[in-house]
């Protein structure tokens, strides 16, 4: 049998509203404990949360006071029954020392994110997420003509199967069909414009590649949306 000592138990508690006090109820909750991580932040009148943390408040074996500076960062999950997408927020950790860098600070948008319709933006974080899972699972390494460096490829008609697959429509097969054909093409011409991806015929195959957003060439452009 295992002994107790090849487990961990870690309890989830709230401070109660003197903080000084520690968390709520007896103190014998801390006392007893080899370890306490505290979430700590500022909490403004408007409810925004910043200067996010997490401390070790308590460590029997060692060290404590150490604190561990974080950012929550939004994610798409998917989308739900209505076609919208779902959201939920990970945690982005940074060095102990940078936790006054990140006083006041927000996490950065997704810049696939960008865009000023709510029908674009849906668009291109689906695109996003079906390129992503396309050259993880079914791309190729190619050098881009000519003499150009060796990048992950994917075939763009790998990607446009699976963003079809996940475009909800309304109507005929004929109507389902035109409309994710055309917002496919426009949403691949956004993500081109941008440089978010790279599109080149290589014998008979259109292929697509991530490139590295510019933030120049977004200004140059006007950031732009096509019709």
């Amino acid at each position: 049998m295992c002994s107790a000592r090849c487990c961990c138990v870690l309890g989830v508690d709230h401070f109660g509203k003197d903080l000084e006090a520690g968390t709520r109820g007896a103190a014998s909750k801390e006392s007893s404990a080899d370890f306490v991580l505290v979430c700590l932040g500022h909490r403004e009148l408007s409810g925004t949360v910043t200067n996010t943390r997490l401390a070790v408040r308590k460590n029997r074996g060692g060290q404590q006071g150490q604190e561990y500076p974080f950012v929550l960062r939004p994610v798409e999950m998917g989308l739900d029954e209505d076609g919208e997408p779902e959201t939920t927020m990970v945690v982005d950790w940074s060095s102990p020392g940078a936790a006054g860098a990140h006083a006041g600070a927000a996490p950065e948008p997704d810049p696939w994110s960008l865009c000023r319709r709510q029908e674009q933006r849906t668009a291109m974080l689906r695109l996003k997420r079906v390129l992503f899972d396309a050259l993880a699972e079914q791309g190729v390494d190619l050098a881009i003509p000519s003499d150009g460096p060796v990048v992950r490829m994917v075939d763009q008609e790998i990607v446009r199967q699976q963003f079809y697959a996940h475009t909800p429509a309304d109507g005929t097969p004929e109507q389902k069909g035109r409309f994710r054909r055309q917002m496919f093409l426009r949403t691949i011409d956004l993500a081109e414009q941008k440089r978010f991806v790279g599109v080149i015929d290589i014998g008979l195959i259109t292929y697509l590649w991530l490139l590295s957003p510019n933030p120049q060439d977004e200004k140059d452009t006007g950031n732009e949306e096509p019709d």
